[in-house]
């Protein structure tokens, strides 16, 4: 059964955190970033290149400006930061690793500072980060990592997720991942990526038509429908063992997994009668309950965050809008009124989150707009950028990763914040991307 499967690598982990420095009292409640408020303001940071320490230095050259590079553009990802232009930044012999020139950093309108060095001893990488207050000259944060220096990233992403919950009081979500479709001419197979794109790894065959992933509890296993035994199927892969379990396989299609919050039920979709229709079940594939029963279409199921009720798509109006149903299948409403064609809804794990979803407009266009449930007020997200589909949100609920024809022409990766603003590529791979899950954070 395992055949079909790619092989699943698991990098080198972070083998060393030496020294934390942490904030006063006041430095802290300064700091504190509610992100997305009406008052939100993203803090900018200056990133100056990376510096060599150490080591074997011709190694250190190589690796010094891809640490750089990749340093500034997962700040730019961050919703709660905001990169200040590199040619900005002030030269100064006086300004150390450790002992920064406040008033230059300042000057060109810095809140925080990164200062970063690399030591490279074989194949071993050493990386060490300083964040700074330029308000109150302090250093903040100051950590150490030993990785593998083919992949650096791991450090990098870890330090960025302290500094924002320094920030913010929340973890970062740069320890998770996403799954998506990737159709080659091979074939669809599932893959997964780091939040930047970096790091893909195939973990299907694409002789084997895979769609719609979905993650499992924990980011340790995907959900997803496959034909890998002729009929559409719904399947478990667990991603440390590659073991493969069959867990629905009833006549006509399983599909469109969703995960409870609580990582126990699965909400999906079958056609067991002939008509598609919500269904739960739990994660080993037993009690299994029907939900919805209507002569439309009943499709596309995603969890609220307190995993009390379930939003879906439904025909039974005449055209395809969102639904709500509590999580029984009972009181069921109609949220959406506006369009003729509206589908893959995704509602954000914050505490009383919009849903995402994607609506077809009279020009025929595909964009993504954000759903209130509790009033049907509808705010639209994208618009003149080509098409856009199949949201999905970050584990804070402050992304929003999506895919896009814009610039290419053909369907890439996207991640923008979930207010819309901040659209960047992650995928510069060949291919067409499709149906993008972002999973939880891992550390």
């Amino acid at each position: 059964m395992n055949s079909w499967l790619s092989r699943v690598v698991v990098p080198l982990g972070i083998a060393l955190s030496i020294l934390t420095l942490q904030p006063s009292r006041s430095d802290a409640s300064r700091l504190k970033l509610v992100v997305g408020g009406p008052e939100f303001r993203p803090f900018p940071v200056a990133v100056p290149k990376v510096e060599v320490s150490g080591g074997v230095k011709t190694e250190g050259d190589k690796l010094a400006p891809k640490i750089t590079a990749r340093l500034r553009e997962s700040v730019k990802i961050a919703r709660s930061l905001e990169l200040l232009p590199p040619g900005s930044y002030l030269a100064s012999v006086n300004d150390t690793l450790s002992a920064p020139v406040y008033r230059n950093w300042l000057n060109i309108g810095a809140s925080g500072l990164f200062r970063t060095s690399v030591e490279v001893r074989q194949s071993k990488a050493r990386i060490s980060f300083r964040f700074f207050d330029i308000v109150s000259q302090k250093a903040l944060l100051a950590k150490s990592y030993d990785v593998n220096s083919a992949n650096s990233d791991q450090a990098i992403f870890a330090f960025l997720d302290e500094v924002i919950a320094l920030l913010t009081g929340e973890t970062g979500v740069f320890s998770s991942k996403i799954v998506y479709v990737k159709q080659t001419k091979a074939g669809r197979a599932l893959y997964t990526s780091d939040i930047g794109g970096g790091t893909e790894r195939r973990l299907t065959e694409p002789s084997a038509t895979s769609v719609l992933p979905e993650w499992g509890p924990n980011g340790d296993s995907v959900l997803f429908t496959s034909y890998l035994r002729s009929n559409p199927d719904l399947y478990h892969l667990d991603l440390k063992t590659k073991e493969l379990k069959w867990l629905s396989n009833k006549r006509g299609l399983n599909m469109g997994a969703a995960l409870s919050p609580d990582g126990t039920t699965v909400a999906f979709t079958l056609s067991i009668d002939g008509n598609t229709e919500i269904y739960k079940m739990n994660l080993d594939g037993s009690k299994l309950t029907r939900l919805t029963n209507s002569w439309g279409l009943d499709v596309s199921p995603s969890w609220s965050p307190d995993g009390q009720k379930i939003s879906f798509v439904s025909s039974r109006s005449g055209k395809p809008h969102i639904y709500v149903m509590n999580a029984d299948g009972s009181a069921t409403r109609r949220l959406s009124f506006r369009g003729n064609y509206n589908q893959e809804p995704d509602w954000s794990p914050r505490p009383g989150g919009k849903i995402a979803f994607c609506a077809r407009d009279e020009r025929l266009r595909y964009d993504i707009f954000l759903l209130d449930p509790s009033n049907g007020e509808i705010e639209r997200l994208t618009q003149d950028q080509g098409d856009n589909e199949s949201p999905s949100f970050s584990p804070d609920g402050h992304h929003i990763v999506f895919t896009s024809t814009r610039q290419t022409g053909r369907k890439r990766l996207w991640i923008m914040d979930a207010d819309g603003r901040n659209p960047r590529m992650i995928s510069s791979g060949s291919g067409v991307y499709e149906t993008p899950s972002w999973g939880p954070r891992l550390r």
